[in-house]
């Protein structure tokens, strides 16, 4: 999930409801993301000054770049050192642990205060048919995990963990035949339907990562074959809609048409997106225009308007919105709030990544919401390029560092009076 942290916007529907609650001498129900005292009474004073100098250390571009460059390259040849260093720092902030048996006392802490996690076992780059099975049988222990452990709701699956990259690039701009002979797409098929009929089994969720835009319709077809065998009865799937493309708020609406259609719910996690650079230079590269909104601002109208959307509908749409963005998380508690949705909704849900915007997820948590963690947990070796994607995008002092770093100072000058 991308972070995208701006000045909170208001809504001027939402401002007059609540000044006529002031008026009334009450308080407007939703919930207060500048709680500090809320927001990390789980941590210790320990954990509250380490997690300040992990974010502290995070705003230094210089040691970011090393980190990717250095640090990956030392961690993969084995250097002495180099995974300690990884696993004692910036690992231990936004991972789980190495396997979900030693991420269970982060999951169970999470739960202690209303949060459950989404299974994430964060396996990338994988090539051969050994990894994609190995990646399969991980996420059906996940969802056997989820099964019996209410702490854990759902399981998150990387398509490019089940499937070979250039036969997702190949099939993207085709029609799919899945009656083919094709030996590879029969494969990912078996792994994905193996993954999908387990969790409708077990009453488990299955959110299906997005990608980027050269993949992402390839996606979008086994997505939608999943959720056409699965989302009958209740939202098994769950696909993700990444609106800093100018053209996902119209395919979400397609994809809510299709399934009315077709007699099925449909399963949607709404994002902002992780591509955006790579995105912009593959496009200019190679001629074409780019699928990325022309502004932020224009992210953020698509992004909130989908929210609408999702709530709008909310009897045949099951949406989890996953941002670390605090206006439009806002706007989504009081669009429940005027259209008197309980705030419990099965079909709504609200999920940040492990160790980053506490103050959403657990005053969320605190005010009744349903909200999660994305839980990734695996290897030092197989967690590091999403780690180094942590660092990046944490690097910018006006961002979610910035808001992290002035949180937490807040709370520490606060527990020393």
């Amino acid at each position: 999930m991308k972070k995208s942290v701006g000045p909170v916007k208001k809504f001027p529907l939402a401002e007059a409801v609540k000044d006529a609650f002031v008026k009334e001498g009450q308080d407007m129900p939703l919930p207060d993301f500048s709680d500090t005292e809320e927001t990390f009474r789980h941590l210790s004073d320990k954990e509250l000054r380490n997690a300040a100098l992990m974010f502290n250390l995070m705003g230094k571009d210089w040691l970011t770049n090393m980190m990717s460059s250095v640090g990956v390259s030392a961690v993969g040849m084995g250097i002495p050192g180099a995974e300690w260093g990884v696993k004692n720092t910036i690992y231990r902030q936004f991972v789980g642990g190495t396997s979900l048996v030693s991420a269970l006392p982060k999951i169970e802490r999470l739960h202690e205060r209303g949060v459950t996690s989404l299974l994430d076992y964060g396996a990338e780059a994988k090539s051969s048919a050994e990894d994609y099975n190995n990646f399969m049988k991980e996420v059906l222990r996940g969802i056997d995990f989820s099964a019996e452990a209410p702490a854990a709701i759902a399981v998150v699956v990387k398509i490019t963990a089940l499937a070979p990259d250039d036969m997702l690039v190949k099939l993207n701009d085709t029609t799919f035949d899945y009656d083919t002979t094709d030996g590879e797409l029969q494969a990912t098929l078996r792994r994905l339907e193996a993954i999908c009929a387990q969790a409708e089994k077990k009453g488990v969720q299955v959110y299906i990562d997005a990608e980027e835009s050269w993949m992402q319709n390839s996606i979008d077809n086994f997505a939608d074959r999943m959720m056409a065998q699965y989302n009958r009865e209740r939202v098994v799937v769950l696909n993700t809609f990444q609106l800093y493309r100018h053209d996902r708020l119209r395919f979400l609406k397609d994809s809510h048409e299709k399934a009315q259609r077709e007699g099925y719910k449909l399963g949607a996690k709404l994002v902002r997106g992780a591509y955006m650079v790579k995105e912009n230079a593959r496009a200019k590269e190679m001629g074409y225009p780019t699928p990325i909104q022309p502004s932020l601002q224009a992210t953020h109208d698509d992004y909130n308007a989908a929210v609408a959307y999702c709530i709008e509908n909310i009897n045949s749409i099951c949406v989890c919105l996953g941002t670390h963005n605090e206006a439009s998380t806002r706007r989504a508690t009081e669009l429940l709030w005027e259209r008197k949705l309980p705030r419990s909704h099965s079909h709504i849900h609200f999920a940040q990544l492990l160790g980053m915007s506490g103050n959403l997820t657990f005053n969320l948590a605190a005010g009744g919401y349903n909200v999660s963690k994305y839980m990734v947990y695996g290897p030092v070796k197989e967690v590091l390029p999403y780690l180094v994607r942590r660092a990046q995008e944490n690097t910018s002092v006006t961002g979610e560092m910035g808001r992290e770093l002035k949180m937490l100072k807040e709370e520490r000058a606060r527990r020393k009076g």
